[in-house]
């Protein structure tokens, strides 16, 4: 979804009159403009006046005056093709068709007590003719006009009402939890400072819940064409450009999120790319399945990878090769397949090798070992479940369990004490120790909270390794993995998760700060 912000100044609406010219509703004869508006009021037959006794310049009616006449007679006639978007229809003509849907246009309504001179120039009223011309040349957008009652010096009101009302307006057709991307455009340009300035700060706080672009009309030069005085028609903006505020802020948050990355935070890093996700989606929709996978939701994780969810959605699409999207897809149907098999099994249990490889990384010893044990006892599981140990005979079930069956859950020390008879390994024998020390360790871990160090973890467990070093732990680890498997299993090169983090940390640390135009 995608909702535009037009804050509403006097430049940016024109008439197209029964001459065929169009006259700006921000010209009046000074700053070398042609006097528009007084050729305005004279096709509609009318007098200009002013807004006080003393007819002085500063008091003459203008746009507020002007405008609410002007829209009046479009409702009369039921028609508002006579406006025109001098700086605004070039952004309507190219954001519609990319999924627009909502266009809010904040004009000004300064209470009464403000002086004339300063009240005559509001802008609710040309907010309401393009309006309705929006409305006219885009029926399926949605379009609403905002004019609060307040000054335009009082910014502290006008930040209240931006936050009390407009944010919630925002807001209210938005769906966070849709893989959407959801975006809010600005566009200030013509605005008072003080609106201007407000409506940016107030976007860019939003940067975490939404893409934010800030679009910018490229006002014509010169803003008329040449003729004489009476026939010099106000030309429209012919392009635009289109900056993501994310971009200011890429060099400081980039390095944020590759630390994220780097270190398996991917949650963490989904929150720094949610500011930047109409340049990086590919990699933020991929933190958001690396963070169910390291929450062991690797079967949602999967799901969420396959297809046009993620694999074959444009973004990745963009940003990867079909040979390595081939590879991927590969290996996410071996992993996912609609009916279990014993290799989607395997697969599975050993796509958490990757996690202990993180948490190791990381320096959470404890809860790296706490996973390695674990994947260590699905393996063997697996292949007590799947080679039938207890028909077979090599597992004997408790006199009071008998009844059992294959349906008999063995803990961790039968199914390794299982596996040292099928092996024929002697009691002193180096695995054999090692299951003895990973029970023990465990029990330690689980009933005593006793924390784990990877110096104290090598030393009971690996004291062959000459100095604490993850790297060297996890190489161990892996030795242990493997010595339990099946030698009919194919254990592959490398998991699937290991190939999606790598992919994206590369992406992150190639990339460099490019503005986006358009």
């Amino acid at each position: 979804m995608k909702t535009l912000i037009i804050t509403v100044g006097t430049r940016q609406v024109g008439w197209r009159c029964k001459d065929g010219i169009v006259r700006s509703l921000g010209a009046d004869g000074d700053r070398g403009h042609p006097p528009h508006i007084d050729e305005l009021y004279a096709e509609l037959g009318l007098e200009r006046g002013y807004h006080s006794d003393e007819p002085k310049p500063e008091f003459r009616y203008s746009v507020r005056h002007l405008g609410e006449i002007l829209y009046q007679t479009c409702l009369a006639a039921q028609d508002f093709s006579p406006v025109e978007l001098l700086l605004d229809q070039v952004i309507l003509a190219k954001q519609v068709p990319q999924g627009l849907s909502h266009v809010i246009l904040w004009g000004t309504d300064q209470p009464e007590g403000t002086p004339w001179n300063f009240r005559r120039g509001d802008t609710l009223w040309l907010a309401q003719l393009m309006a309705g011309k929006i409305r006219q040349q885009y029926p399926a957008v949605k379009v609403e006009v905002w004019h609060p009652q307040v000054a335009v010096n009082q910014t502290d009101q006008i930040r209240q009402q931006l936050e009390q009302w407009l944010m919630k307006s925002i807001q209210a057709d938005w769906k966070p939890q849709s893989d959407e991307a959801l975006t809010l455009q600005i566009q200030t340009k013509g605005s008072v400072p003080q609106i201007a300035n407000t409506l940016e700060i107030a976007a860019a706080s939003l940067m975490r819940q939404c893409v934010v672009q800030q679009v910018i009309p490229v006002e014509p030069s010169p803003l008329f064409e040449d003729g004489n005085e009476s026939a010099r028609p106000a030309r429209s903006a012919t392009e635009s450009k289109l900056i993501s505020l994310g971009e200011y802020f890429w060099p400081v948050e980039r390095e944020r999120i590759c630390s994220a990355w780097e270190r398996g935070d991917f949650g963490e890093a989904k929150v720094w790319l949610s500011a930047h996700r109409d340049r990086h989606e590919a990699l933020y929709q991929l933190a958001e399945r690396l963070a169910l996978a390291t929450n062991w939701q690797l079967r949602d994780a999967l799901k969420q990878l396959h297809g046009e969810k993620w694999l074959d959605a444009p973004p990745t699409r963009r940003e990867t090769s079909k040979l390595l999207r081939d590879q991927w897809r590969e290996a996410i149907r071996a992993r996912c397949k609609p009916n279990e098999t014993l290799e989607s099994k395997f697969l599975k249990i050993w796509e958490v090798t990757f996690l202990v490889w993180l948490e190791l990384k990381r320096q959470n010893i404890s809860l790296a070992f706490l996973y390695f044990s674990q994947t260590l006892e699905r393996l063997l599981f697996l292949r007590y479940e799947t080679e039938d140990w207890i028909n077979q005979g090599w597992l004997k079930l408790p006199e009071d369990k008998q009844s059992w069956g294959s349906n008999y859950k063995a803990s961790f020390g039968e199914l390794w004490r299982t596996f040292q008879a099928m092996e024929q390994l002697p009691d002193d024998a180096a695995l054999v120790k090692q299951f003895e020390k990973i029970n023990e360790l465990r029990n330690s871990a689980v009933h005593r909270r006793e924390p784990l160090t990877v110096d104290a973890l090598n030393q009971k467990l690996f004291p062959e390794l000459p100095q604490p070093d993850w790297e060297k732990t996890y190489q161990a680890m892996d030795y242990l993995w493997r010595s339990v498997c099946s030698k009919s299993w194919s254990i592959p090169e490398d998991t699937l998760l290991r190939s999606l983090y790598q992919w994206g940390l590369d992406v992150l640390n190639s990339m460099t700060k490019v503005i986006t135009t358009s």
